[in-house]
This record gives structure tokens, C-alpha cells and sequence, in this order.
């Protein structure tokens, strides 16, 4: 064997640790001891970026692995990274892997020495190495003239121990449990005739055969082994022979999970059984590396009232509304819609012939909205509609007979009424609104087209109210309604400027929250279900808070529906309310099958992840920056547990979990049932492509690589259900970053014991980076401003690839975040105080604004000087903006008041 030899003047930093270690004599080569290695002292003395970058230089050679050759203090043999190459004498002099002197030898590989010993034995019968011999030999870290030397003293024994001065591993390598580490035997499985694979999962190319099969493990020896699929129904019965053909010509249809069942001799010959085991295969249809293309995967749907009752005609009856004193009520009626008010009216609506124009330019407004809707968006109108009554408007406080409330008195909202012999869905409003629709009212207020709008979105409402639909499904009556207001000015007038509601923020930052969830992550970790499962609790002094602020709200965002509508169809979303009448995602998958719907889900969290949301991606962006980086923690007091705050991202990071670069993600917000995580990740500068290999430990899981260039080009590879996920990089990844999506595809909450024991999981998986991809980027850089540079500052792609530093120059020290006043609060109740996050504002600079969207109350107050604000104790539930005002600057914000 050739020993290439260097020798060293140690000019540098020199640094020198003593190990001793007790190898057990009857150990096997196979059966290493394993130290764990200071790579962050390593790090800090050969002046390299990390210890990934550590391990990527050692294997290219750039820092070079050594061991002392003889006496000599400065005269070295190079060694393999990752290899035993050589052993040591008795002496500890290097020798050839086949040498009679040959005793001990050691490797260095990812952050770990394994040490074995020669165990043959010499003519005479007598072992080369005994019970209680002791070797000395010298390993070395270097790089130019800085070097880490280890000297170890081996002693052979019983039980191994490992005793070393070197400092506490920093990084700790906090193993958690891999599925694979509870088999009692080894899984095997292979493709086509190939070998056999010591794994428990497989990725195939369409076509291929498929084989399971498992093996003795330890002392452990096969008895019996069964195979079952995913809904746990048999494939064949327990037989002695292990093996099992999965397929002989696998089809996308057979990716998912499979069960094993075994049966096993221990070491005394007693039978034990193990069942459970999880299989993973992945079944790829398009050449490795190609981009994905989502076309066909998700069916389309549609419904258009019209379909179902043809046209209805416009009404031609008008409820009959009295005032208190018996007579007709005020009224103005257009094709679909009225208003009625009395004579008892607030100055401010401005007497009754203001009034009278307020409420034609009021029902000129309801008309040609909800006409749109009607004749474009395929919605049917209320019950008063259809059975041929004007939908209304009740202006209360004014007068009429159905309600006793004063003039003064300021709300609005959708309720209902009894006239006609029925009680009717309507939209109830008080003088405030009203007054916001007098042909001079911009002149007047400031707040006028708010008001406007919050009326639509209160008879919005009264559509919903009609449906009997979604009744499981808290969640999306706002953001369903939300979607449909926003949708009618994005279609009729091609509108996306306005930012979605603030509660949405939960939607993009908290990916890893399911699809279907009111008041979201709650306080101990688990989620509130689609009709507020797991949510409220009261004590003695009334409801305990369980939800976290801002994200307490997320039932409000409607990016679901966004894309729902963008990939089934414009009249999809109506489909659901036609159609579902319990949780949504469940009607969705029982129509469209348990394939497509997974499918969509896989589609929702990709295009989430780049924000691929056509007109809406500036808007959906700027609401994540708009929150990025807040604190979230419980909302008030008293409440349920006391959680550890949480800086808003939508970025998941994952740390090495095994010395084979298998990484995992934490155990807090890895995804809930139909959540992902977003893991964004460097890729070599120029590379053609990267790779990153995907392992679930969970059911239902999938993932995939995605990214946007600096033009906003979308790009996604092929999912897998398991394996490797390759993309091209030929149109190149904004600022060099790509994106691992994890997608948990479960979506049948089903309630009951099911339901309760779902909301309370996180899935788990695992990653490891391949080809081009070089390390997990800063989860709290904004890499969704895919059009600016973006950067991380940890970041050296030099160091990585060499393990030397690059050499910067001093960079400036950035300017502080624009100021800027954030509401935290997730949950706003009446009289209560609201939660702020001021950036760069003193609270005395700040002026509130209440302006009703939908309980319409006007408050004008300074923050109080410890930077809360307290709400008004009359607001009713409903909508509302609220402004800041600073500097000549306004903050505004939408809430949801209960």
C-alpha cells in the first residue's frame, strides 16, 4: 500500500486532545466503537465556515486527515476521508490493511471516529489482539498551518468507553427515533432484479418491479411476515417465505405506504410479533429531473344556480315592513334588492329626502354587485329572492316596527327578520352606514367606501344563510366570504390591489397549520378543527384563551379558496356551497376521489410555498411581510398554557439527525393533517441541477423542490412519495435558493375519536441533501422577494465547497426595518385590549382610528403609553379597520371583532 507522506512546521494554531478508549475484544469489525467529534472546535481552529463545510472539505481533500507516521513529530501519512485505508501496529506505526502487524485501525466520517481491531487469529490459534493490550496512535486535523491533533490510547476490554478532553460537542446530534430503528428485522426491498436494498422504502421508474421483503436482524430470525396496504387490508397472509412482489409493472397507483407484519424467533426461541411496519414506494412517471406539470391532475368544477333553476327572475314582490305606527315603511326598491327605514332618523343620515337618495344609491350599489355575482360568479340569491321578495336592507334605530333600538345606537351586520309569514335572512344596519351612501358622503367622511363594502359583505352573508351548507366547516364561512367580495372586484374589475384581510397572515406564515382550522395552533401544540374542535374553554370567570394571537384568526384568510377557484374552475368555489354540507375537504375528495384531491392539496402547498397565486401574489407577499418575523404567543389572560413565543416564519429548518446526513425537522411545527413545510435551501452557483432525497416517517406524506427565478417564473419538480426529488436549475433560482416542500396529504378529519387524535398530530420525515444542494438557508430571510437580492448573511458557498473562508469585505451595517405598527392580537372582543407590535414607533407618536366595516363605530384615541389599545365597549360582532396613524404614515388593518 502507498502512503503519501507531508510534513508540517505548525507555524499555526496547534491544538492537541487526549482520548482514551476501551474497545470491547469481542466486538466484530462490523461492530465499531464510535466516538463523537468537537467539530465546532475543529471548525474554530482551522478557521472553516461550519461543520458542514468541515465534512465537504475533508472529503474534496482541501483540509487533509493525517496520522503520525512513527516517532516523528512532524511527518504525516495522508488518509482517506470516510476510509480505514490503513491500520496501526503495536507501536502505532501505520501499516497496509493486509500487514501481519496490523491491529488497530480508524476512520474519520461525519462527525464521528469509529475504531475496529484486527480479530483474526495468527497459525498457532492465538488472537492478534487480546484482552487488556494497549495501542497508542496520533490522527490530525489540518489546514495550511493550523492543525487539531488527537491521541488516542486504546485499551482492549469489555464494554466500550470513551473518555476525551476535547470540549463538548456543541451541535449536540439529538437523535430522534427513525421508523426504520423499531424494526425487530431488517426491511429489504428491491427493483426490478437488482440488489437488495437495507431500507423500507423504494422509488421506481413506471413499469418496474417491485419486491418486500426482510431479514434476520441481531439474534432475531424470520418466523412468519405479512403484507398489507395502506387501509390496512391484506395482500398476503403471514408465510415463511419473506419475500413479496409488490407489482410486476408498477403504475402511479401503487405509490403510497404499505404495512408489513412479522413474526420472529428471539434469541431463547420464543415468538414474538410486530405489526405496523411501514413500507414507502414512489413511482415516477416522467424522465428524473423534468419539470412537473399540473395540468390534469385535479378535475374541474362548477355550479351556476342557473343550471339547476334556470333563470330566476328577477323579484317582484316587497316585503311587507311596517313602521311602529302602523304604516308602510320608507322604501326603495331595485331589480333584486330593497331598503326600508322609518321616520325617527339620525341627523347625521340628513333627513328623509338624504335619505331617500342614500338608500337608491344603496340599492343601485346591492343590485349591480350581487347582480354580478348572480350572472358571473354562478351564485344563487336568498331565500327572499327566490321566493320571489326583494332581498332587503332594515335600516334599525329609525323606526320600524321589528326593532327598538335607539337612533343612536351605530352597527351592522346580517341577521334576519320575520315579515311575509317567514323569517328571512337580511342585512341589518344602523344609521352609521346609512349615512355613508349620500350621494356627498366622500366629502363628508373619510371612511365612506368602507362602509360601502362592509355592507356587501354583510349581505354576502345572507347568501350563506340560505345555503344550509358547510355546517361542519366554521372556518370557511368568512373566508369563504371574504373570497367572494374580493373575487367579485378581482373579475368585474380586474382588482388586485388591496392587501388581504391581516387575519389571512396565518395562511402563508404558518403553512404547517391544516387547511380546514379555526383559531389555528393552539397553546399546546395541537390544532382547532374545522368547527373549532379543541377551541373553547371556560372557567369560573368565563372563556380561557387556548389560541395563539394573529394566528387565532386564520379561519378569516381565503387563500384556500383562491386557489381552489384557480385550479378547479371560477364557479368551483360555489360548488362547495351547493354541494357540501358538512367539512369541505371531505365533500371535495368523496366527489372528486381520494387520488385527485390529494393531488390538489400537493398543488395547494407548492404553489403556496412561491406564492403562484396569479393576480394575488404581490398581495398574498406583502400580507406575509406585513407579519413576517412577529412574536406569537397566548393572546390574554387567563389562559390555558403558557406557550414559548414564536417568531413568524414560513420557513421550517431541518438538523442533522444521523451521522449518514439524514436531517429532521422540529417536533413543533412540523405539518398538521393538510400542512407542509417550506425547507429553503442554497444550490451550487451554475449547477445544471439539484437533488434532495425524501423519506416520510408518517403516513400520507409527499414532497417536492420548487422555485421562482428573479422574473417570477414558477418552477416545480415531480412529487414523491418517497426517494429522490431532482429539479433543473437550467432557468436559474432566484438568489441560488430552491424550496423542499413537505406535504402531508391527509385531509378526512371525520371527527369523533379519529378527529380528536388527528388535530392533535405532527407528521414526521426526514431529508438529506444531494447533488448541487449545499446547505439549509436562513429560515428568517425574506426569499419570497424573488425580484430583489436577498441574502444570508451565514451563508459561504466558497467554504462549503473548499473549507475556506471567503475573504469579504466589511459590509455596511444594514438600515433597521421601515417603522411600522402591527396588530398581534388574533381574537378582538369588545372593551378589550388589543395586543401591538410597534417597530421603530414610540406609542405616544401613534393615533388610533376605528372605522366600522361591519359593526361601523368611529373611535379617534392615542395608544396608551405602554403601546396597547383598548377597544370601544359597544362594538357588535362583525368587520372593522383600524388605522395608525404616525408620522404621516397609516397602518390599516382589517380585524374580525367577536
Amino acid at each position: 500500500m502507498f502512503f503519501g507522506c507531508v510534513t508540517l512546521s505548525f507555524a499555526g494554531s496547534k491544538v492537541t486532545y487526549n482520548t482514551n478508549i476501551v474497545r470491547d475484544v469481542q466486538k466484530t469489525s462490523e461492530q465499531p466503537t464510535i466516538m463523537q467529534v468537537s467539530t465546532n472546535a475543529i471548525v474554530e481552529v482551522l478557521n472553516v465556515s461550519s461543520a458542514a463545510a468541515l465534512e465537504r472539505a475533508l472529503s474534496a481533500g482541501s483540509v487533509q486527515f493525517l496520522a503520525k507516521k512513527g516517532s516523528s513529530d512532524d511527518t504525516y501519512n495522508t488518509k482517506s476521508y470516510g476510509s480505514y485505508g490503513y491500520w496501526f501496529t503495536t507501536s502505532g506505526v501505520p501499516c497496509s490493511s493486509t500487514a501481519s502487524g496490523r491491529r488497530v485501525a480508524c476512520k474519520y466520517e461525519n462527525g464521528y471516529f469509529h475504531l475496529i481491531h484486527n480479530t483474526e487469529t495468527k497459525k498457532s490459534g492465538e488472537a492478534y489482539v487480546n484482552d487488556g493490550d494497549t495501542f497508542r496512535f496520533v490522527e490530525m486535523f489540518v489546514q495550511g498551518a493550523d492543525t487539531v491533533q488527537y491521541v488516542f490510547t486504546v485499551t482492549m476490554g469489555t464494554n466500550d468507553r470513551v473518555e476525551s478532553d476535547q470540549p463538548a460537542y456543541v451541535e449536540t446530534l439529538d437523535h430522534r427515533t427513525d421508523e426504520i430503528d423499531l424494526w425487530s428485522l431488517q426491511p429489504l426491498v428491491r427493483q426490478n432484479d437488482g440488489e437488495w436494498l437495507q431500507q423500507n422504502y423504494i422509488q421506481v421508474q413506471s413499469g418496474d418491479k417491485i419486491t418486500f421483503s426482510v431479514a434476520d436482524k441481531g439474534e432475531n430470525t424470520i418466523y412468519r411476515v405479512r403484507y398489507l396496504n395502506s387501509e390496512e387490508k391484506s395482500l398476503r397472509g403471514y408465510k415463511a417465505d419473506p419475500e413479496y412482489v409488490l407489482t410486476e409493472s408498477a403504475t402511479p397507483a401503487d405509490a403510497g405506504y404499505y404495512y408489513c407484519n412479522i413474526m420472529y424467533k428471539e434469541a431463547d426461541g420464543k415468538t414474538a410479533t410486530q405489526t405496523g411496519l411501514r413500507l414507502y414506494v414512489d413511482v415516477q412517471t416522467k424522465p428524473f429531473g423534468s419539470f412537473w406539470d399540473w395540468t390534469g391532475e385535479v378535475p374541474q368544477l362548477s355550479y351556476d344556480f342557473h343550471d339547476e333553476y334556470g333563470n330566476i327572475p328577477a323579484p317582484t314582490k316587497v316585503h311587507n315592513i311596517k313602521k311602529k305606527n302602523g304604516q308602510k315603511a320608507n322604501q326603495a326598491v331595485g331589480e333584486w334588492w330593497s331598503v326600508f327605514w322609518g321616520d325617527d332618523l339620525n341627523s347625521e343620515v340628513g333627513g328623509q329626502d338624504k335619505a331617500k337618495e342614500a338608500a337608491q344609491n344603496m340599492v343601485e350599489k346591492y343590485d349591480t354587485d350581487f347582480k354580478y355575482i348572480y350572472d358571473n360568479i354562478g351564485w344563487p340569491p336568498n331565500l327572499s329572492a327566490r321566493n320571489g321578495y326583494h332581498s332587503m336592507v332594515y335600516i334599525f334605530g329609525s323606526g320600524l316596527n321589528n326593532d327598538n333600538e335607539s337612533k343612536t345606537t351605530q352597527g351592522g351586520y346580517q341577521s334576519a327578520t320575520s315579515a311575509d309569514g317567514g323569517y328571512y335572512a337580511c342585512v341589518w344596519a344602523s344609521y352609521y352606514p346609512f349615512s355613508r351612501f349620500r350621494s356627498d358622503a366622500d366629502k363628508l367622511w373619510s371612511d365612506g367606501n368602507y362602509q360601502r363594502e362592509a355592507m356587501i359583505h354583510e349581505g354576502i352573508h345572507t347568501l350563506f344563510a340560505d345555503l344550509d351548507a358547510c355546517r361542519g366547516s366554521s372556518w370557511f364561512h368568512e373566508g369563504g366570504n371574504v373570497w367572494l367580495q374580493q373575487e367579485l372586484h378581482v373579475r368585474r374589475d380586474n382588482s388586485y390591489e388591496t392587501t388581504p384581510g391581516y387575519l389571512g397572515a396565518g395562511n402563508v406564515l404558518c403553512p404547517f397549520m391544516p387547511i380546514e382550522c379555526y383559531s389555528g395552533w393552539l397553546q399546546d401544540g395541537s390544532f382547532g378543527g374545522p368547527a373549532a374542535e379543541g377551541v373553547n374553554m371556560y372557567g369560573a370567570s368565563g372563556q380561557i384563551c387556548t389560541w395563539r394571537n394573529l394566528i387565532g384568526g386564520t379561519q378569516y384568510g381565503d387563500v384556500f379558496p383562491v386557489v381552489f377557484s384557480a385550479v378547479c374552475g371560477p364557479k368551483s368555489v360555489a360548488w362547495i356551497w351547493r354541494y357540501t354540507k358538512n367539512r369541505v375537504l371531505e365533500t371535495i375528495g368523496d366527489s372528486i376521489g381520494d387520488t385527485a384531491m390529494r393531488n390538489f392539496i400537493t398543488q395547494y402547498r407548492a404553489r403556496l410555498a412561491l406564492y403562484d397565486l396569479g393576480g394575488w401574489d404581490k398581495g398574498y407577499r406583502q400580507l406575509a411581510d406585513n407579519h413576517f418575523k412577529t412574536t406569537v404567543k397566548e393572546e390574554w389572560s387567563p389562559y390555558w398554557i403558557k406557550c414559548e413565543p414564536f417568531q413568524l416564519t414560513p420557513y421550517q429548518s431541518v438538523t442533522r439527525n444521523s451521522i449518514d446526513g439524514w436531517m429532521a425537522p422540529d417536533t413543533i411545527t412540523n405539518p398538521g393533517w393538510s400542512g407542509s413545510n417550506i425547507i429553503p435551501i442554497h444550490v451550487k452557483t451554475g449547477a445544471d441541477y439539484a437533488e434532495v432525497e425524501f423519506r416520510p416517517e408518517d403516513t400520507s406524506e409527499r414532497a417536492l423542490l420548487c422555485y421562482r427565478t428573479k422574473s417570477g417564473e414558477c418552477y416545480y419538480s415531480q412529487p414523491v412519495s418517497c426517494g429522490t426529488m431532482r429539479i433543473d436549475l437550467t432557468p436559474k433560482p432566484a438568489n441560488g435558493v430552491i424550496f423542499c416542500v413537505v406535504i402531508n396529504t391527509e385531509y378526512q378529519f371525520k371527527g369523533g375519536a379519529y378527529g380528536e387524535a388527528l388535530r392533535k398530530h405532527h407528521w414526521d420525515y426526514r431529508l438529506r441533501l444531494g447533488d448541487n444542494a449545499l446547505a439549509i438557508a436562513d429560515t428568517y430571510q425574506k426569499w419570497y422577494f424573488y425580484e430583489k437580492t436577498v441574502t444570508d448573511p451565514d451563508y459561504d458557498e466558497q467554504a462549503i465547497l473548499t473549507g475556506i473562508k471567503s475573504v469579504r469585505a466589511n459590509e455596511a451595517v444594514a438600515e433597521s426595518d421601515e417603522a411600522r405598527v402591527r396588530i398581534v392580537s388574533g381574537v378582538l372582543r369588545s372593551g378589550n385590549t388589543v395586543q401591538l407590535q410597534l417597530d421603530g414607533v414610540e406609542p405616544s407618536e401613534v393615533k388610533v382610528h376605528m372605522i366600522g366595516l361591519s359593526g361601523i363605530v368611529m373611535d379617534a384615541a392615542p395608544l396608551r403609553a405602554d403601546g396597547t389599545y383598548t377597544l370601544p365597549t359597544n362594538l357588535t360582532h362583525g368587520l372593522y379597520f383600524v388605522k395608525f396613524v404616525y408620522r404621516g404614515k397609516v397602518d390599516t388593518y382589517k380585524v374580525m371583532v367577536k
